[in-house]
C-alpha cells in the first residue's frame, strides 16, 4: 500500500493512511486528543505494523470500523 504522504508522518493512521486527527502532530495539548479517552481494543492495535507502532495513532474511521465489524458476531 502505498500514500502520498511519508509513513514517518504521525499524523496519519498506521492501517488506512489517512489523517488521524491525533493532537500531537497537530501541535496540541496530547490530553485534549480524542484517542486519550477511546478503548482502543488490542486486536485492532496488533494489526498496526511493526515499524509503525507507537509512531502514530489509529484513526476514529478504523476504530468505528472495527467496533462495526466485531458487533455483528
Amino acid at each position: 500500500m502505498t500514500h502520498a504522504h511519508s509513513h514517518a508522518d504521525g499524523g496519519f493512521c498506521p492501517l488506512c493512511g489517512q489523517p488521524n486527527g491525533c493532537a500531537i502532530p497537530a501541535g496540541e495539548d496530547p490530553y485534549d486528543c480524542w484517542c486519550m479517552t477511546a478503548r482502543i481494543p488490542q486486536d485492532l492495535r496488533d494489526r498496526v505494523p511493526a515499524d509503525r507502532r507507537g509512531k502514530a495513532c489509529i484513526c476514529r474511521n478504523c476504530l468505528d470500523a472495527y467496533k462495526k465489524e466485531h458487533s455483528k458476531v
